[in-house]
């Protein structure tokens, strides 16, 4: 008896310890801010991941470009192009501004170049006028693009994905903004707002259907596992309580003797 209540809590003691451990510590930063980084996520192909080199995580939404959604034609293409472009690199950050949910809203150079122009460029991202309404290289870019036929531009009439988002909300969705993984800054707070939005996915937050959204997002998949683990733990701890003293009791996979 005293091996297995020993067993079950280390689970509980370990537990916090390595959620802790893999949780990253958020960095603030102001509009005007300039630091380096390295590139530990790319979520979507305008939105990142970095960590200061001075320590600290913060999420990134490239300044005046608006990439495809998933969804979308070349959204994907997107995504893999920003990957090859700056994962795992290091990259210099210029905060413009500090976006509606908490996100730097930046342009990123790497190897010198201005990352949203490669991606704009090489028709995988607009120039999202709306929010850089003087970004003329973007707007040059662009047009190069289009008249190229490259990436998206090779499409007939391809939809902006400012537009798209605003087409694939699901229905009652007149009072919620429509969402997608780059909308949020970690997985918890990604998976609150799913949950308040069941049934269903109107938003696409959940890809492969398994009911936790945006994991790629930090924290993904820490929160489940750690509730689950607790929940183990005190099932298996009322059990014991209710057993007859000679039955035998499994845990983790091997066979207790409950004396």
């Amino acid at each position: 008896m005293k091996r297995v209540l020993g067993f079950l809590l280390a689970i509980f003691l370990l537990t916090p310890t390595t959620y802790s451990s893999l949780a990253q510590e958020s960095a603030q930063v102001e509009p005007g801010q300039t630091f380096t980084a390295k590139v530990v996520e790319v979520t979507d192909g305008d939105t990142y991941d970095v960590r200061r080199s001075a320590g600290g995580e913060v999420t990134i939404r490239l300044h005046g470009v608006d990439a495809p959604e998933s969804s979308q034609p070349y959204g994907r293409a997107a995504t893999r192009a920003a990957r090859r472009y700056v994962g795992g690199e290091r990259v210099r950050v210029q905060v413009e501004d500090i976006g509606r949910y908490g996100r730097a809203v930046a342009s990123v150079e790497v190897g010198g170049e201005n990352l949203g122009h490669m991606l704009v460029r090489d028709g995988l991202g607009w120039h999202y006028e709306q929010y850089a309404p003087n970004a003329t290289e973007l707007q040059r870019l662009q047009r190069q693009a289009r008249n190229g036929n490259r990436g998206l531009w090779s499409r007939h009439n391809p939809t902006p994905p400012w537009e798209w988002r605003d087409r694939t909300s699901g229905p009652g969705e007149t009072s919620v903004q429509d969402r997608d993984c780059s909308d949020f800054s970690t997985q918890p707070e990604a998976q609150r707002f799913f949950e308040q939005n069941q049934p269903g996915d109107p938003h696409n937050l959940d890809g492969d259907g398994d009911g936790e959204a945006c994991e790629s997002l930090p924290g993904g998949g820490t929160t489940l596992s750690t509730t689950s683990n607790a929940s183990a733990a005190t099932s298996a701890l009322t059990d014991l309580a209710g057993r007859d003293s000679r039955e035998d009791v499994e845990v983790g996979g091997q066979v207790c003797w409950h004396e």
